[in-house]
């Protein structure tokens, strides 16, 4: 599971890294709104934990940003403020938990724990369309008839679901997917996309995935 930490604390922020790191949480810190939305946009997080006083763009305003483009990550809201109506307004705008400072870790990680939980519907598949990635098997499925797909050719293709956009730039995708070996280029992404389309194709699939302009893409042939 990975996190992303908002908060303008510094010192706050990397000891609640350090302890959900210490819990088998992989986490990212920022230090104010602006940077926190940035992030969301090019990472993929599995739950957010956002002040909401923070310079640049407060953890309301954040919230209501990610809600209003249709991003159903889980969100826990920390804040100093703790008056009834501070909770209904970060509710109101889809938070899925408040916990007011000063707080223990032990309570944050709780919270997590079950935040995380109920966001879960089912983490053993991944659909897109027409399409079923199975997580643990790792095979593609659609209309009853499933192939089994290589470690890249599945992780390829779960980051582009994953993403909210359906698309990655190249460069992330070497990144994520083959962890910048050097022996690996456009060219080796350009071969895994060509072996997906053909399962795709003999599956009578809706979705292919195109590559151009060193951005890469799920769509939807009609």
């Amino acid at each position: 599971m990975r996190l992303l930490i908002a908060d303008d604390e510094i010192n706050l922020a990397r000891a609640l890294q350090a302890v959900l790191l210490d819990a088998g949480y992989d986490c990212d810190v920022c230090y104010d709104g602006k940077n926190a939305i940035d992030l969301i946009s090019q990472e993929i997080y599995d739950g957010l934990i956002l002040d909401i006083m923070m310079p640049e763009k407060n953890g309301y305003e954040v919230l209501s940003l990610i809600r209003k483009q249709k991003k159903d990550i889980p969100v826990l809201l920390l804040s100093a403020l703790s008056e009834v109506d501070d909770k209904i307004k970060g509710f109101d705008l889809g938070a899925n938990d408040y916990l007011s400072k000063p707080f223990s870790t032990k309570e944050l990680i709780a919270r997590v724990k079950v935040m995380l939980k109920e966001n879960m519907v089912d983490d053993s598949y991944l659909q897109y369309q027409d399409i079923l990635l199975n997580k643990k098997e790792e095979t593609l499925a659609c209309k009853n008839i499933k192939y089994q797909l290589s470690t890249y050719e599945y992780s390829l293709l779960a980051m582009l679901i994953k993403m909210e956009s359906h698309a990655s730039p190249v460069w992330l995708v070497l990144e994520k997917v083959w962890q910048n070996r050097v022996d690996v280029n456009v060219k080796t992404v350009e071969l895994y996309i060509s072996y997906l389309n053909r399962k795709l194709k003999a599956l009578q699939s809706c979705v292919s995935i195109q590559i151009h302009e060193e951005k890469i893409e799920l769509c939807v042939n009609i």
